[in-house]
């Protein structure tokens, strides 16, 4: 058997925000979350945290692009250094699973499974959009943006041709997102032609 064990690992002592409270869910590093069982602790920094079971905890029922309905089973995330921490942003750290609804853009007390058994979402990545662009006539560049409503300067961004219709074919160089502009900036190797087709997808990290 064993000798070097040192706990089961389900409540752990994490440092933590100065204001966070006992009750409060909190999020450490990339995949560490839980919900605090003690206050801030001035004396060493830290907090004990459970970092599985069901908590009465505060939702917010938006998510990256606006309002959006929270219903049973959906993955709830934490972002946000104030409450409520707990929403359907995928910006931020994956926390755990609804186990009650919320009215789109409102903010209720529900039910939360807490804890990494259920897991962050399967896939690497989500696909926030994807589409084909056609390049307009005016003014012809050897960039484009391509808009995206709720684009974040930490999505990936993927670009290809799938009508390269200029006498000197281009490529590609690069495929840049931004939150302002919100979009993909695709720039060429020359000037784009009027009528040229651009496929693109725009993915966010799942977690």
């Amino acid at each position: 058997m064993a000798t070097n064990k040192v706990q089961d690992g389900k409540i752990l002592r994490l440092p933590v925000g100065s204001g966070v409270d006992s009750g409060d869910p909190v999020s450490v590093g990339n995949a560490l979350r839980g919900v605090a069982l003690t206050d801030y602790d001035a004396s060493d920094g830290k907090a004990s945290v459970e970092t599985n079971g069901v908590y009465d905890l505060s939702v917010q029922a938006v998510d990256d692009t606006g309002n959006s309905t929270v219903a049973i089973g959906d993955r709830l995330y934490f972002s946000g250094s104030s409450s409520p921490y707990l929403s359907k942003k995928k910006s931020g750290k994956f926390f755990g699973i609804a186990l009650e609804s919320v009215t789109a853009g409102q903010t209720a007390t529900i039910n939360v499974l807490v804890g990494s058994a259920t897991g962050p979402d399967s896939s690497l990545f989500t696909i926030v959009a994807a589409g084909v662009f056609t390049v307009d006539d005016d003014p012809l560049d050897n960039s484009e943006l391509i808009p995206i409503t709720g684009a974040l300067a930490t999505d990936i961004a993927l670009a290809s041709f799938q009508v390269n219709g200029g006498a000197t074919k281009l490529a590609i160089v690069s495929a840049v997102p931004a939150a302002s502009p919100e979009g993909i900036t695709v720039t060429a190797s020359g000037t784009f032609t009027a009528g040229d087709k651009i496929q693109y997808a725009l993915l966010r990290a799942a977690l």
